[in-house]
């Protein structure tokens, strides 16, 4: 898939009234690799600050807009979801967080 930015600009998803994106695979990573590196899923292996700065940037501007996100994130897209999401909360709140 293409990152974030280009799907957003052909999609013309922040026209919307809600956005739904679905935070999975690292580029380049499969899934059962993905799953044997970050068993057990219970700490951030691969941060993905790239794509974390994106759906941050993209939660913002739907925000300042009264649009909704819904995030959805896999325990593949950087190690543990839960952690993924903690983070991206951060960097929704303070754009330094995702540097």
């Amino acid at each position: 898939m293409p990152d974030l930015g280009r799907q957003a600009a052909v999609t013309r998803v922040e026209t919307g009234p809600t956005v739904v994106v679905r935070w999975m695979l690292r580029p380049g990573l499969r899934y059962e690799a993905a799953r044997a590196r970050y068993a057990p899923f219970n700490k951030l292996v691969d941060e993905d600050r790239a794509t974390r700065q994106a759906i941050a940037a993209l939660c913002r501007r739907q925000a300042a807009r009264g649009a909704e996100t819904f995030v959805i994130a896999n325990n593949k897209a950087e190690g543990s979801a839960p952690l993924t999401v903690f983070r991206l909360a951060a960097a929704i709140v303070d754009p330094e967080c995702a540097a």
